[in-house]
């Protein structure tokens, strides 16, 4: 049974993309529509309209609420290596946390102001460190491949499945030719951790960043 109305919050554009994010976080984005929101809220789907005009809308809205929580750096070029990696690393552990919401944040057309929030900071950080304008689109579009590419095996399980046990075990059975070094290099697969590798192929990118702002110079 719905509480009555006077016992229920206001509805507000905030509450509704905050039940929609824990609705999408618990049952997945599949599970998201505007009548099943209504229910969690206790109102009818067409109340919500009020406030976001349309499942699009509310799509727009859910990304611009999770990048809204991205840690915003303070502009330094002293320190741009370092504000670049941690702010990547901070993306990452968010999106990890809302994985229902990447494929949104990975292929949605950014719809609101909200959401170029974090982006706008990132080139400002590399503005302030001596990037051209045009080499920091080059080195922002190279941070974020290596990024999104790296979520997107996480969430979508690819990474986990090529270093199985199922794909070890037909590894192992292969004899000769490039098989003992891909059977070498599987076999340490349990010692694989997602946070340092990570890490650790950012580290790679910026080097490479940092030595092409070398040369530009």
């Amino acid at each position: 049974m719905q509480p009555p109305a006077l016992d229920r919050p206001a509805l507000t554009r905030q509450r509704i993309l905050d039940a929609a994010l824990d609705l999408a976080d618990a049952e997945g984005l599949e599970a998201l529509s505007m009548r099943r929101l209504g229910a969690v809220l206790g109102v009818e789907a067409m109340s919500l309209y009020h406030h976001v005009p349309s499942k699009a809308a509310l799509l727009d809205g859910l990304v611009a609420l999770v990048l809204s929580r991205v840690p915003l750096p303070e502009v330094s070029g002293r320190d741009w290596e370092e504000l670049v990696r941690t702010g990547l690393i901070e993306f990452r552990r968010l999106m990890l946390r809302h994985r229902s919401i990447f494929p949104l944040v990975w292929g949605r057309p950014v719809a609101d102001p909200a959401a170029l929030r974090p982006v706008a900071r990132a080139f400002a950080v590399l503005h302030a460190a001596g990037f051209a304008p045009r080499q920091a689109v080059s080195a922002w579009c190279t941070l974020l491949s290596y990024t999104f590419g790296y979520i997107e095996c996480e969430v979508s399980g690819i990474a986990q499945a090529n270093r199985g046990e199922s794909i070890l075990q037909a590894v192992r059975e292969q004899e000769g030719g490039d098989y003992g070094s891909l059977r070498l290099s599987h076999e340490t697969a349990s010692e694989w951790d997602d946070d340092e590798e990570y890490e650790r192929g950012l580290r790679t990118v910026i080097a490479g960043l940092r030595a092409e702002l070398a040369r530009r110079d």
